[in-house]
């Protein structure tokens, strides 16, 4: 898979990341100070420093995955 397929492969899973991470923030509170802190801390700190995968994990407390993304775009 090279060109289109895989940006479009990519685009995707950074979606379901993106809503992976912000159904963390409709649990705890779109505005949560501490919640902040930490996807600052955790995911945003490290940049490209640290693999995305192990700040997910650190940040999630658990592996992603696409249950918010299916619940978020009318898949379940």
């Amino acid at each position: 898979m090279g060109g289109y397929q895989s940006q479009y492969y990519g685009y995707l899973w950074s979606q379901v990341y993106s809503c992976d991470v912000f159904a963390e923030f409709e649990k705890g509170g779109v505005m949560n100070k501490d919640l902040g802190l930490k996807y600052r801390t955790i995911i945003l700190g490290p940049g490209g420093s640290k693999d995305s995968d192990i700040n997910m994990k650190e940040f999630l407390g658990r592996e992603p995955n696409d249950e918010a993304f299916m619940r978020m775009n009318g898949f379940s």
